[in-house]
C-alpha cells in the first residue's frame, strides 16, 4: 500500500534512501550516481532534516523522495526524485505538498530550490506549488592554462570568507553558503583584492574580488589543485562571467533558483 511519510517516521535508513536516489536519477539530465559515503556527506553538509523530508513508500521500498534541509527559518530542497516505474502517479506533487505543509507548521518562512533549465516538467510542478524564479545560475568547467599561485597566498577559512563577503555582490546558493561548507575539506586563497574557497575536486564554492584581474589571479591559484568547477554562479555577475568565458570556461548547465514564501503559500 502506498504511503507518504516523513523520512524520520518512515522506518527506512539512509542506505534505502541512497538506493532510491540512484534509481530515480539513473536517467537524469546530468549524471548523478554518488557512492553511499558521498551521498551521506552531502546530506549532512547541507543540513538534511529527516523530519522535514518526505518519502513515498510502496511494497516496503522507497519509490519517491523530497530530501529537505532546514536552516533557521529557511528550508531548501536538496534533491527530489521518483523511481522510473512509478512516475505519472502524482507522487512528486504529494511529496512536495507534504514538505511544504510541514515547513509551514514548523514556522519556516521560505522554501528554496534549484531546477535545471530544460527540466520543464519539474519547473511546471514547482510553479504550480507557488514557487517563483528568483535568479538564473550558471555552472562552469574550467581547465586553466597557467596555474599560478604567485599573487595569492593560502589562508584560513575565516579570513578568506570575510574577504569574499566584502567584495561579492550576491549571496551564494545553499550548497555554497558559508554555513554549508565551513566543515568541509577546503583550500582557501587570499588576494589583496579578494579571495576564493576551493573544495574537493577543484569545486569553487565561493570567489569574489574587486576587479577582474584579481579574479583571474585567484582562478590561477585555484587551478594548482587541478581543473575547476563553479556551480551556481549568479548570471547577473557579469564581471565573473566575462572572466570565465575569456578563459575558455565551458558553461555546461543553467539553473533557475526558485523560492516560495510560506506566508503566501496555500
Amino acid at each position: 500500500m502506498l504511503r507518504i511519510a516523513s523520512f524520520a517516521g518512515s522506518g527506512f535508513d539512509l542506505g534505502a534512501l541512497h538506493r532510491a536516489m540512484l534509481a530515480a536519477f539513473s536517467d537524469y539530465i546530468v549524471p548523478l550516481q554518488p557512492d553511499a559515503d558521498t551521498f551521506k556527506a552531502t546530506l549532512i553538509s547541507r543540513g538534511f532534516d529527516p523530519e522535514a523530508s518526505f518519502v513515498a513508500v510502496d511494497d516496503d521500498e522507497i519509490i519517491g523522495f523530497w530530501n529537505v534541509a532546514t536552516r533557521n527559518t529557511k528550508r531548501y530542497l536538496i534533491g527530489s526524485g521518483t523511481r522510473i516505474g512509478h512516475r505519472g502517479r502524482g507522487l512528486a506533487s504529494r511529496l512536495g505538498m507534504a514538505a511544504i505543509s510541514a515547513a509551514q507548521n514548523g514556522g519556516s518562512e521560505s522554501f528554496s530550490l534549484e531546477v535545471i533549465e530544460g527540466n520543464a516538467a519539474a519547473e511546471r510542478l514547482y510553479r504550480k506549488m507557488g514557487f517563483d524564479v528568483t535568479r538564473k545560475l550558471d555552472c562552469y568547467r574550467l581547465d586553466h592554462p597557467s596555474p599560478d599561485r604567485s599573487s595569492c597566498k593560502q589562508s584560513d577559512f575565516g579570513s578568506v570568507a570575510n574577504a569574499i563577503h566584502r567584495y561579492s555582490t550576491w549571496e551564494p546558493t545553499w550548497q555554497n553558503a558559508t554555513e554549508t561548507i565551513s566543515r568541509l575539506p577546503l583550500t582557501c586563497f587570499l588576494h589583496e583584492k579578494g579571495g576564493a574557497i576551493i573544495g574537493t575536486g577543484g569545486l569553487v564554492h565561493q570567489i569574489a574580488a574587486s576587479e577582474p584581474s584579481a579574479i583571474e589571479d585567484l582562478l590561477a591559484a585555484a587551478a594548482t589543485v587541478g581543473s575547476l568547477t563553479l556551480v551556481n554562479v549568479d548570471s547577473a555577475d557579469s564581471a565573473l562571467s566575462a572572466v570565465l568565458q575569456g578563459l575558455g570556461a565551458d558553461r555546461f548547465i543553467v539553473q533557475s533558483e526558485m523560492r516560495l514564501s510560506l506566508s503566501n503559500a496555500s
